[in-house]
């Protein structure tokens, strides 16, 4: 039977023109049934076109200006961004610097056992 179908589907498929598109008799209508008016086949009732990708009107509603408005904010955000990241690597490298003084001082007075392991404590002696 689907066997049948499918030869039936593919010799009407070939008295269109491939530029046409058949809706009426495909295997989704076979399947899923008739397409309802206004909702999105395949989906259910729920989501229609206008919830999954908008309104025409909101669409034509976007103009040149403000598009390129938000492309010059944006770009407006990464250059601040940019400037963000370079001050905190400076800042990340100035810590790095004195945390390596400070280890090597603290080694100096007897404090810590290596300069590269600034957990360890060593006993004063008295």
């Amino acid at each position: 039977m689907i066997n049948e179908r499918l030869r039936s589907n593919s010799e009407r498929q070939n008295d269109h023109p491939p530029q046409n598109v058949a809706w009426e008799g495909d295997v989704y209508s076979q399947v899923l049934g008739n397409e309802k008016s206004g909702y999105v086949r395949g989906l259910g009732l729920g989501p229609t076109p206008s919830i999954l990708w908008g309104s025409k009107s909101s669409i034509g509603n976007i103009g040149p200006n403000d598009s390129s408005n938000e492309v010059k904010r944006l770009e407006q955000k990464v250059i601040q961004l940019t400037e963000l990241n370079e001050k905190q690597s400076e800042e990340m490298s100035s810590m790095k610097h004195e945390l390596s003084w400070m280890r090597q001082v603290m080694c100096e007075i007897g404090q810590v056992r290596d300069a590269n392991s600034g957990h360890e404590r060593v006993p004063q002696a008295q």
